[in-house]
């Protein structure tokens, strides 16, 4: 990860290298197949479970951090780019395009691109050579995702962001006078698609605050996720590597929130496989920001490793409660101790099982 100071706020960039460039098209059922029926039909979050390599093992030998756009920086908008990289065979960058790009605010979907491609032309990449021991010229992919410090989950709603201020804290005060407003917004035809799956997933989370019947909360839910998950996916040219699964700027950030409440709820009603599928997609938006490092993503890795433990899947309830472990450490936390046991016997049964 990349750090970049400003003088007025603090951005953000991560660089995550990726190849060839895919889009799940309206034709097709969701790259990332929520409506699986088994867990195990969709890549492993871990590497090591299906054994594929992880493309996102590269490290180039430089990366120079590029300038946060400054109307973006002001407005606080955050953004992706994916970089498509010629190299040369001593590892310089010939060439470097912008193949697609994505940001909270549709408006300044091309605001990052010149930034991205100025960077990228100053990358130095470790030379690869061929079977003579010749230096050869290749093609990487690379993204990078500008965030404002403090600001990595903060959803955007355009124009409708001053009323949903306004909403979030009558949420806290009034909730029932909350719902009241939000469903004259959902029934109206002011609200762009974004808005409705937001004000969808406030809905459906003060319900769920309120006692409401758990099937009524996880309909909302899922209500709200057909209307902003897309999923770009990403394959190498190499078919040992793992696909890379990304998401928009805005639509990942409310991912985090509705498929983390969505996975807990499917664990309450002992959905292994929904649940398992939900906490694996959370945790693939966020295992490469550092803001990923905390304690709501500390109980994704726990709940991951239930799910996957209850579907018999040794390998995925092993990683997902090492990841644990090693993330409650960073964080100062304690692994849940009832959970040891468990933890030991995914990583028996996956050691007899290898």
């Amino acid at each position: 990860m990349i750090v970049l100071s400003m003088k007025k706020f603090w951005g953000f960039i991560l660089l995550v290298l990726i190849s060839n460039f895919s889009f799940a098209s309206e034709g097709q059922k969701y790259a990332f197949n929520f409506y699986a029926k088994e867990y195990k039909e969709i890549q492993s979050l871990f590497s090591t479970c299906d054994n594929l390599l992880d493309p996102l093992r590269s490290i180039p030998l430089k990366q120079t951090p590029p300038v946060y756009p400054k109307r973006a920086l002001e407005l606080g908008i955050a953004g992706n780019t994916l970089l498509k990289i010629q190299v040369n065979p001593d590892g310089s960058v010939k060439d470097t395009e912008v193949v697609w790009s994505s940001s909270d605010d549709p408006k300044f979907n091309s605001s990052f691109n010149r930034s991205s491609i100025r960077a990228g032309n100053d990358f130095i990449y470790r030379p690869k050579v061929n079977d003579s021991n010749e230096q050869v010229a290749f093609t990487t992919y690379t993204t990078i995702a500008f965030f404002i410090q403090d600001q990595e989950y903060t959803l955007n709603l355009g124009k409708q962001t001053r009323n949903y201020k306004k909403l979030r804290r009558l949420m806290k005060k009034d909730p029932t006078r909350f719902l009241k407003e939000v469903e004259t917004l959902l029934n109206g035809n002011g609200l762009e698609p974004i808005q409705k799956a937001i004000y969808l997933y406030f809905k459906g989370l003060t319900l769920y605050q309120q006692g409401e019947k758990i099937e009524a909360v996880i309909k909302i839910l899922e209500e709200s996720r057909k209307i902003y998950f897309q999923v770009y996916a990403y394959e190498t040219d190499n078919k040992k590597e793992k696909k890379i699964y990304l998401m928009g700027s805005n639509e990942a950030k409310l991912h985090t929130y509705v498929g983390t409440l969505l996975g807990q709820l499917y664990l309450e009603r002992s959905l292994w496989n929904e649940a398992a599928i939900q906490f694996s997609s959370v945790l693939r938006n966020v295992r490469n920001n550092k803001k990923g490092q905390s304690g709501r993503f500390l109980q994704s890795y726990v709940s991951l490793g239930i799910a996957t433990f209850n579907l018999k899947l040794w390998c995925d309830a092993d990683e997902s409660w090492n990841n644990a472990i090693s993330l409650a450490q960073k964080l100062n936390k304690d692994f849940p101790s009832w959970l040891i046991k468990f933890k030991e016997e995914a990583e028996k049964k996956r050691k007899l099982k290898s």
